[in-house]
């Protein structure tokens, strides 16, 4: 599990779109998208899903140009790749727990 970094999400919800757009200009769900403004972990592929695709299209957020700036112009995309997700925190809720199958 993974979060994506909370100080990201507003300058990735214009590449969002609605709940119409969100599966096809981003890849992953209305729900999943909830999670991660919220700040609850995704599971990771979902998390590596969804940072291709906001770093495919992350020319067009300007937040993201600004936050992330290249050299040479434009965007820096191994930095925004860095710091786009985050571990899970551990807690003593979930450090503790024991699987019972």
């Amino acid at each position: 599990m993974c979060i994506v970094n909370p100080a990201l999400v507003d300058d990735i919800s214009p590449l969002v779109g609605g709940q119409a757009e969100i599966m096809c200009r981003i890849g992953i769900s209305w729900n999943s998208w909830v999670k991660i403004v919220s700040g609850q972990p995704v599971r990771y592929s979902l998390g590596e899903r969804f940072k291709a695709r906001v770093i495919a299209a992350a020319d067009q957020a300007t937040g993201l140009r600004r936050k992330f700036p290249s050299r040479g112009g434009g965007l820096d995309r191994a930095a925004l790749d860095a710091a786009f997700l985050m571990p899970m925190p551990r807690t003593s809720e979930t450090c503790g727990r024991v699987s019972r199958r």
